[in-house]
């Protein structure tokens, strides 16, 4: 996290990331993602259209709506935030050799319906419906036998970021969250 929002609390704590691409038909795929997190976590669920464009490069358009919550006791106090989210977004690839496959991704990223309370009390902001947007940069190779790795770089660009719900931050401006991504394809 930014340190404007996150002033002297900062720690750096991984999440457990699981995503799913499940093939719905000849030109319909379903994308599932979880992302956990020790006090929040994200859900998001999706289709994805790909279009072929020539043998190593092809696209595809996708929107996936998120469902975000966590819960968190700080000095005695219970906090609980949840939301919607919505992320259409368009992919590009590359395919370098059979094995050896390059990702850009661009998502918009849209706020729905957040609820945050600290106790029994709301804890009320405005949000923007776009809120800002995220640019993926994402490599895929062999690894170990049938298994490929990915590598990956997100950038967040946003002026609310879900994880950051427990901050409650106070900034009208955009920030920008980068993600490290790797990850085993089984």
């Amino acid at each position: 996290m930014p340190r404007d929002i996150t002033e002297e609390a900062h720690f750096r704590i991984p999440a457990g990331d699981i995503h799913v691409l499940k093939k719905l038909g000849k030109k319909l795929y379903a994308d599932v993602h979880m992302s956990v997190q020790v006090v929040q976590n994200l859900i998001t669920i999706g289709p994805k259209f790909p279009i072929k464009i020539s043998d190593r490069i092809s696209m595809a358009l996708g929107d996936d709506v998120g469902f975000w919550f966590g819960r968190i006791n700080v000095g005695g106090i219970k906090t609980r935030g949840q939301g919607f989210q919505n992320y259409p977004n368009i992919s590009f690839g590359y395919r370098f050799n059979k094995q050896i496959l390059l990702t850009l991704k661009a998502e918009s990223i849209m706020n729905f319906n957040i609820q945050t309370k600290a106790a029994e009390t709301d804890v009320t902001s405005d949000y923007r419906l776009f809120s800002g947007s995220a640019y993926s940069i994402i490599l895929e190779q062999p690894f170990a036998g049938s298994k490929s790795m990915t590598l990956g770089f997100r950038a967040i660009y946003t002026d609310y970021y879900w994880q950051t719900w427990t901050l409650f931050e106070n900034y009208d401006r955009n920030l920008f969250f980068p993600q490290i991504i790797v990850g085993l394809i089984l």
